[in-house]
């Protein structure tokens, strides 16, 4: 992997008083290269939106560091912190609400500027309108339009040139598509991707949505309860998931190929309560192949193949053909055949 822009390590961040804590992140840690998309996928309340917004400091971390181009956000405050941070923006899941429905399109994308006094007068004009047209609004005929006169497709293109107004080198995108239709959809990931090599962007792509996840990024990282199960290369792990919830996540996707093959798997149960998650394992009261070692031990992520990360004591060898899983479970400490 190349030098790193953003590390991460055993970010952990909880909410709620002493006796009803909910650890919504449980020592996550993750790198993203200079110029890579990393995708992290999971179920809603997995805990995918807080780390985001807690690399952001918008949800204060518990513990754990953020380390941005080697300087600790963690450790930062006042107006450091608010230096730093205009190196990484966000783009939030409801383009609608993350306007001011007061303010018009280009005072929305020229906020920035104003704020850290980056410019001011024709420069100021010149630089939003130059942001609005790459993103796909006209400024001549939409910039003084106020944020409730816009559709959420064209609220999420104005969030988008408002991230890009400070020239940032990390965008995390929190669910960016999810409240879209999905013509819509292909048109903002077709933008993030043209942004992206026009500005040497590096993202953080946040979606429940595997397909988005599979075609927008170089790397996945899959959650589950608060932790990272699964990490590799997105050909790879979509080809070959090594953690059985990455499987069955990917059997429930739906494939636009009619060729192409299905997956039967169907995931049985409800996640367990973040007030009391389960011991070792936190997917074992849901994987038909758990055994005693995984109540009694948490699994770290371990190396299966070059780049590719798995947290499971008995870690699937996956050959990818039509039909269901085989297998009453594992009888051993080596990885599972699963075809």
């Amino acid at each position: 992997m190349s030098e790193s822009l953003l590390s991460v390590r055993d970010l952990t961040v909880t909410f709620g008083p002493r006796g009803r804590r909910v650890s919504a992140v449980d020592g996550v840690s993750f790198d993203v290269a200079v110029g890579e998309t990393l995708g992290l996928v999971g179920e809603s309340g997995c805990g995918k939106s807080t780390t985001g917004r807690a690399l952001m400091r918008v949800v204060e971390p518990t513990s754990g560091t953020v380390t941005l181009e080697g300087v600790d956000l963690t450790a930062a405050s006042g107006r450091t912190l608010r230096e730093r941070r205009t190196a990484m923006q966000m783009i939030f899941q409801d383009p609608i609400s993350s306007l001011n429905p007061r303010r018009r399109a280009r005072d929305i994308v020229a906020e920035p500027l104003d704020c850290w006094k980056r410019a001011t007068g024709e420069e100021r004009r010149r630089i939003v309108d130059d942001l609005l047209t790459q993103v796909g609004i006209d400024p001549v005929a939409y910039g003084d339009r106020y944020a409730r006169q816009f559709s959420g497709g064209q609220c999420q293109r104005i969030s988008i040139a408002r991230a890009l107004a400070m020239r940032p080198k990390l965008l995390i995108c929190d669910e960016v598509v999810s409240a879209l239709d999905v013509s819509v959809q292909a048109q903002i990931l077709n933008l993030l991707e043209d942004l992206k090599a026009e500005y040497g962007l590096t993202l953080l792509f946040i979606a429940h949505d595997l397909a988005v996840v599979k075609n927008i990024s170089d790397r996945v990282a899959v959650m589950y309860l608060g932790r990272l199960c699964e990490i590799g290369p997105a050909d790879t792990l979509y080809a070959a998931p090594a953690h059985p919830y990455t499987r069955f996540l990917l059997g429930a996707a739906l494939e636009a190929d009619p060729e192409a093959p299905r997956r039967h798997e169907i995931l049985q149960g409800e996640p367990p309560s973040p007030l009391d998650p389960p011991s070792g394992c936190r997917f074992r009261t849901r994987c038909p192949f758990a055994t005693e070692r995984c109540a009694n031990e948490t699994p770290a992520l371990t190396e299966v193949a070059p780049g590719h990360r798995v947290a499971c004591h008995y870690p699937l060898r996956v050959t990818v053909t039509p039909g269901p899983a085989t297998g009453s479970g594992p009888t051993g400490s080596g990885p599972l055949d699963v075809t």
